[in-house]
C-alpha cells in the first residue's frame, strides 16, 4: 500500500449524476493531481481461512483534469492508487469517527475488521 495521508485528497461536492448522492474525492497530489473520482458501492469480502479481506469497489470519474477518462479507467496503476486511497478513507474514518464517504457515517459498531487487500 502507498503512503497516503489526508493531504493526498479532499472531498468535494459531486455535481455529476454518477452516484448522486455520494462526495467527490479530488486528488490534491501526486500523478493525478486535481482528478475527482465518486466512490460508489464498497463490498469487503472475508476469507477467514487466511485472516485477509479483499475490497472491491465501483467508481466514476467526475473530473478528469488533464487526463482521458478512458485511459485512467484502464491503468492498473490509477486503479491500484484508488483501492489505497479508498483503504485509507475507511481506515481514518473507522480510526477517527467523524469521515463521511458517501451520505453514510461509518462506525466502529458496525465494522468488526478492517478492509485490507
Amino acid at each position: 500500500m502507498l503512503n497516503i495521508t489526508s493531504a493526498d485528497y479532499s472531498l468535494v461536492e459531486n455535481d455529476g449524476s454518477s452516484f448522486a448522492d455520494f462526495y467527490g474525492v479530488k486528488l490534491k497530489a501526486g500523478k493525478w493531481k486535481n482528478v475527482v473520482v465518486v466512490y460508489g458501492k464498497v463490498t469487503v469480502k472475508e476469507d477467514k481461512e487466511s485472516d485477509t479481506a479483499k475490497m472491491s469497489f465501483n467508481y466514476a470519474i467526475q473530473d478528469p483534469a488533464n487526463y482521458d477518462i478512458e485511459e485512467l479507467e484502464s491503468n492498473p496503476d490509477f486503479n491500484n492508487y484508488l483501492g489505497d486511497l479508498l483503504n485509507f478513507i475507511v481506515l481514518d474514518s473507522l480510526e477517527n469517527k467523524e469521515a463521511k464517504i458517501g451520505n453514510i457515517e461509518s462506525t466502529t459498531d458496525t465494522h468488526s475488521k478492517s478492509p485490507t487487500e
